[in-house]
């Protein structure tokens, strides 16, 4: 008997407890607001949801003038789900930006959220009205599961963000057969870079919720032949909200604008979700590169052999990443070791050139094309997309490696200071790209992105749009400082010195003066001091002298 009464109230408790979690709140919203041009929103909040409940929203005295809603949701992080009416198949849509379309006639439809979560959420609410002449978004759906899509998709993974809208509906257009009566733009706005805040996250979307915010926010992400969908280069850690607008081309008046989507192009609730270099090689090399940029930076030049063979593993390790990226298929670590070894032998070769032929002129060449890549690289990055011509990779690389190859004739006109500049240059983004790495910003991408031009399949279609914040400025203005310092700073030690110092070993024909004529010789022999005089020899040189 104490048993059965113990297992009873244990059942009620429990019972109890269950409904408590997944009992239903209910919200009643006014839409008799008015609309303006910029502004067609009629109402927006927060709400509170519990977590495992659901919040019922009922609209109530709708503006005369409206003709169908946007009825939309977003959550943090957490994924919440949006239907109308009835929980069936194609009434419904997960994520965490949501939205669903409801025309006021016969009745507008009733909303609920859910929140199959185990924590509590605050979730955004927006409500938007359109008149009959305004376009439909998502109207013309043939991919999403909801036969009317307002919402975007997002898709990413390390390289890029993909994003999705469906076709918009214009008014005269019942059956879809004339997409081209409805022009779709799509809009970006970076939040502050490693800023994964909740209040960072719902500021970023109410100032990208309706035309005039847009406008005044947005930055316009140009068309790269996707058609409804755009890509973007990843930026991991850097958020950023997307929004699309779909404008009648008959009428210039009537649009209507998509639900905005947020992506970090990572996952902030992974451990190390939005960490670029997770492995511990990565962050060894990237840790060297603040040393040995510094080094370059200031006594690059006068340590001239040491130099050589840095700009050698540079370019050997570049150029076998990229080869090997595109044969095979390999994790970061083996793909990084393999670069860093070939880049190793190919550094030892350039060396060994100098160590046997001397050449300032053809050693020097080298660092130019490494200069003149991180130029063409660094256009390429401020490219604001949407180029046709440079989408095709034979356009584009030969644009590239033309400016890259101009960019080192002239500097290696200047044989002596053109070192000294392209050490100085080098050396400087060498040093602040751990620095960059570390803060958070972006100029690491200036070359992350080239790479990814050359190995990720279609990133020709990618836009690059890279983010500028006050981080970006800081260690811009740290990379310029150290580059002008390195160069002057370079420039006084070599002072009166030899311009290159000479080759241990030479196999460069001597030149011998017989006779007051010039003639090469072939012996090898080492080079002496740069003050020694050719030997002269005269008609009373003696033969065994």
């Amino acid at each position: 008997m104490i048993m059965t009464k113990l297992v009873l109230f244990i059942t009620i408790i429990t019972l109890k407890i269950v409904l408590s979690q997944t009992q239903n709140a209910i919200l009643t919203v006014y839409l008799n607001k008015s609309t303006t041009w910029e502004n067609k929103e009629l109402y927006s909040g927060f709400t509170k949801l519990n977590n495992n409940s659901t919040l019922e929203v009922d609209c109530v005295n709708l503006n005369s003038n409206i003709s169908y809603v946007i009825f939309q949701a977003h959550s943090h992080l957490y994924n919440i789900t949006l239907y109308n009416n009835t929980y069936v198949y194609g009434s419904y849509v997960k994520g965490t930006n949501v939205g669903l379309y409801s025309s006021i006639k016969p009745t507008i439809d009733t909303f609920f959220v859910m929140n199959s979560n185990a924590i509590d959420l605050d979730v955004y609410i927006s409500i938007h009205g359109y008149s009959a002449k305004d376009p439909t978004p998502g109207g013309c759906n043939a991919e999403f599961s909801v036969p009317i899509s307002p919402f975007l998709q997002t898709k990413y993974n390390k390289d890029y963000v993909l994003v999705d809208a469906a076709f918009p509906q214009d008014i005269l257009d019942k059956n879809c057969n004339s997409l081209e009566r409805v022009r779709v733009a799509f809009y970006q706005m970076y939040i502050y870079e490693r800023n994964f805040s909740k209040e960072a996250y719902f500021d970023g979307i109410q100032k990208m919720m309706t035309m005039e915010y847009i406008s005044d926010n947005g930055v316009f992400i140009p068309d790269n032949g996707l058609n409804m969908r755009r890509m973007l280069s990843a930026y991991p850690g850097t958020g950023s909200i997307y929004v699309a607008v779909a404008f009648s081309v008959a009428n210039k008046s009537a649009y209507s604008v998509y639900v905005p989507t947020v992506s970090y192009a990572c996952s902030p609730l992974e451990e190390n979700g939005c960490v670029i270099f997770d492995d511990a090689l990565s962050q060894l090399l990237c840790a060297s590169l603040l040393f040995i940029g510094t080094f370059i930076c200031y006594f690059g030049h006068r340590f001239f052999k040491t130099e050589m063979f840095l700009v050698g593993l540079a370019s050997g390790g570049i150029v076998t990443f990229i080869l090997i990226s595109l044969i095979a298929d390999l994790n970061r670590p083996a793909l990084l070791g393999a670069s860093l070894l070939c880049g190793i032998c190919f550094g030892s070769m350039w060396l060994l050139f100098y160590w046997l032929y001397g050449i300032p002129l053809v050693s020097v060449f080298l660092a130019t094309l490494n200069v003149g890549f991180l130029f063409s690289a660094l256009i390429y990055h401020g490219l604001p997309g949407g180029h046709r011509a440079l989408e095709d990779d034979a356009n584009f690389w030969t644009l590239f490696i033309v400016l890259m190859l101009l960019t080192s004739l002239v500097l290696v006109s200047m044989t002596f200071v053109s070192n000294i500049l392209c050490c100085s240059l080098l050396g400087a983004y060498a040093a602040v790209y751990p620095i960059d790495y570390y803060l958070g910003s972006n100029l690491k991408y200036i070359i992350i992105n080239t790479v990814r031009r050359a190995v990720v399949p279609n990133f020709n279609h990618a836009v690059l749009s890279p983010p500028f914040e006050w981080r970006d400025s800081l260690v811009t203005l740290l990379c310029v400082g150290l580059a002008i310092s390195g160069f002057l700073v370079q420039h006084y030690q070599n002072y009166g010195r030899p311009p290159f110092p000479p080759p241990p070993r030479s196999v460069r024909p001597v030149p011998v003066t017989i006779y007051g004529a010039t003639v090469p010789s072939t012996e090898r022999r080492p080079v002496t001091s740069r003050n020694s005089r050719s030997r002269v020899i005269t008609e009373r040189t003696a033969l065994l002298a």
